[in-house]
């Protein structure tokens, strides 16, 4: 293993579980606060994953600008978790069996 590998490695696990936490405490923060506005405001909060608890905090103003911020860089984190995995993830495959084919060679 490299260091190239350690670094893929935990940038793309640590923005991974920092954006799935951030998240999962902006739904806990957004989903039960909609529906104390009715069911009218609870039901697009709860069938739209993302769009639905961004809404409802981007439109409560600065009483949920926290939780709207959360959403939004636990979103963007998830991404880049994402591009990093879909990215760099297959080069760093490569690498590894083209080392375990050469190693088997070897034997």
């Amino acid at each position: 293993m490299d260091w190239g590998f350690m670094a893929f490695a935990v940038a793309s696990t640590l923005s991974l579980a920092t954006g799935g936490l951030l998240l999962l405490v902006g739904y806990i923060g957004t989903v039960p606060a909609a529906f104390s506005f009715g069911l009218k405001t609870g039901l697009p909060v709860l069938l739209l994953p993302v769009i639905g608890p961004v809404w409802f905090a981007l439109s409560r103003g600065a009483d949920f600008r926290r939780q709207a911020i959360q959403l939004i860089v636990g979103v963007a984190l998830v991404a880049v978790a994402t591009g990093l995995i879909l990215g760099l993830g297959p080069h760093f495959a490569e690498k590894l069996v083209a080392e375990a084919v050469e190693a088997a060679k070897n034997r």
